[in-house]
């Protein structure tokens, strides 16, 4: 009865407050200014070029983040530590845009994850940098990355 009785009490207080007004209004939508969009990294009417880089350790390791599908949020992170020694993650890029319109990233690596610490977009909202901190097979913490496109 106890339960029964919070439940309509509730559903009362919610109702009146829908009624009166207290219920706020959805948000305003944030503009896209650079990378706020998932389009800005895999691409629109057809699937973008690969982000080329390095990963900086002690030693600088090629690393690539490659749009997998149009209108998907797949991609493939590949990390070398050497020779025959290539590494990559498939999954989906987690897209954050903060109040400026600006994008913030995070996707799967082999050894865990990376995310975006900036990114640049050289005209309009198209990304074609990315720096950020990523996790690798060998080593306890995070490193450094940098990742262009043309």
């Amino acid at each position: 009865m106890r339960v029964v009785r919070r439940l309509v009490v509730g559903v009362v207080a919610i109702s009146a407050l829908t009624l009166n007004g207290a219920v706020p209004s959805d948000a305003a939508p944030v503009a896209n200014t650079c990378g706020g969009a998932l389009q800005d990294y895999i691409g629109t009417g057809g699937l973008d070029v690969p982000f080329t880089g390095t990963a900086h350790a002690s030693d600088d390791r090629p690393m690539t983040v490659a749009p997998l599908f149009l209108n998907s949020s797949e991609v493939k992170v590949e990390i070398s530590a050497g020779s025959n020694e290539s590494r990559y993650a498939i999954g989906p890029l987690h897209l954050r845009a903060d109040p400026t319109g600006r994008g913030q990233i995070s996707f799967d690596s082999y050894a865990g994850d990376g995310w975006s610490t900036n990114i640049s977009c050289a005209a309009g909202t198209r990304v074609t940098a990315i720096t950020g901190r990523v996790f690798v097979d060998d080593l306890d913490s995070s490193i450094d990355f940098t990742v262009r496109r043309t």
